[in-house]
């Protein structure tokens, strides 16, 4: 650690001198000063800022991101959100961010035409960590933020970083109900669901203005991507547009992924997901019980097997019930027999001998299941508290280390 970098104190000295002149005749200092600041702090594990308790002062960068002059230099404008998003990692900063200072975000790496690649990633890196609080949300929402996120999620000319930035701030606008809301209604799940849709194929553009990309880089994006879909689906109307998008198969994919996660989140997605009845059938003939049950199996923290049990009663319910066979032969009838799917052609006893098994296991974990949620919320919350963690999740991955 350099101890003669530039703190937030000499940022703040320095964004502050507007009586020394415009930004023209300061450049030079400000970019210096900038960059100095960036350097020491931009992997989140070593930066001091993070660790220093003292408060930080936003009038500085304010002004900065509100100077009619800065768009015009995109690389200075780069600086000051990354500036912005290293103080944006404190609690305290992100609850003084204010209307203008969400405005000022937005105007400059959004909407602004003549916003770089760069700038826009690094603006949604802002915004992503900013909507940790309620009222930023609110103030996103209010200036147009959400719609440009989302259509840099859809654009498949855009570069896989800034596809992986704006997602993971749809991530986080989702934790709230309005957010989610919005996303929905400016065809952001559809948007969420193709991206998922690419990286499963692998078939993000490696040419042009897109770019190489690495594995890092897609493993990134996929997490704040099925993490957006946790965060969505706790919407009801999403759900159906989460099934319509023929996003299931997807979901059930990512309940194998080696990253923990990934997997978590998809497995609260499809706990949420699931409640709806026409996707419940898709799960099962997708091969979502088996995943699941893997899932369980792996020992992943007590989050994830929650979810991954509350997915599974939502899946299963009929079925886990001692008296199961009336209420369980109604939910074939009323979704459509998948039997055929699941290739039940053997012996029917042997069957019947393998699903007792399947099912005493599950009901030991959903004891468990059961356990730990009554020690940490109700159950009829449980995807409320979901979406809480895909946010909690996302924010560590808007600095990344």
């Amino acid at each position: 650690m350099d101890v003669l970098a530039a703190t937030s104190a000499d940022v703040h000295a320095v964004l502050s001198q507007r009586a020394s002149g415009p930004l023209s005749g300061r450049r030079e200092q400000v970019a210096r000063t900038l960059r100095e600041f960036v350097d020491a702090n931009e992997g989140a594990r070593a930066s001091p800022n993070l660790r220093d308790e003292r408060r930080d002062e936003l009038g500085g960068i304010t002004s900065l991101l509100t100077d009619a002059d800065l768009p015009g230099d995109q690389d200075l404008a780069l600086l000051a959100l990354k500036t912005l998003k290293i103080l944006s990692r404190k609690e305290d900063n992100r609850r003084r961010f204010g209307r203008e200072l969400c405005r000022a975000v937005v105007r400059l790496a959004l909407t602004h035409p003549r916003a770089s690649h760069a700038v826009t990633a690094e603006g949604a890196n802002v915004v992503l960590n900013a909507c940790y609080e309620k009222e930023n949300v609110e103030y996103v929402l209010e200036c147009g933020g959400v719609e440009p996120l989302v259509r840099r999620v859809a654009d498949t000319g855009e570069t896989l970083r800034c596809r992986s930035a704006a997602a993971g701030a749809v991530q986080s606008v989702c934790f709230q109900a309005p957010g989610r809301c919005r996303v929905r209604d400016c065809d952001g799940v559809a948007a969420l669901v193709a991206l998922m849709k690419e990286l499963d194929r692998a078939s993000v553009p490696r040419d042009g203005v897109a770019g190489q990309f690495n594995d890092d880089e897609r493993s990134m994006c996929r997490a704040r991507v099925v993490g957006a879909l946790h965060n969505v689906s706790a919407d009801d109307d999403a759900i159906r547009l989460i099934r319509a998008c023929d996003g299931v198969p997807h979901l059930v994919r990512a309940l194998g992924s080696d990253d923990d996660g990934v997997c978590g989140s998809a497995a609260g997605a499809t706990q949420n997901v699931s409640r709806e009845r026409a996707s419940r059938a898709l799960f099962r003939r997708g091969g979502a019980v088996e995943a699941l049950t893997k899932l369980l199996a792996r020992g992943c923290d007590p989050a994830t097997q929650a979810r991954a049990a509350g997915a599974l009663l939502n899946i299963l319910g009929p079925d886990l019930d001692d008296g199961h066979s009336k209420s369980g032969e109604k939910a074939r009838a009323d979704e459509g027999d998948d039997a055929s799917d699941r290739g039940s052609t053997g012996d029917s006893s042997k069957e019947n001998d393998t699903k007792k098994k399947k099912l005493k296991f599950i009901r030991t974990r959903m004891k468990t299941y059961r356990t730990w949620t009554n020690n940490c919320y109700d159950l009829e919350d449980s995807y409320e508290a979901d979406s809480t963690s895909a946010a909690a999740s996302a924010a560590a991955s808007a600095a990344p280390p």
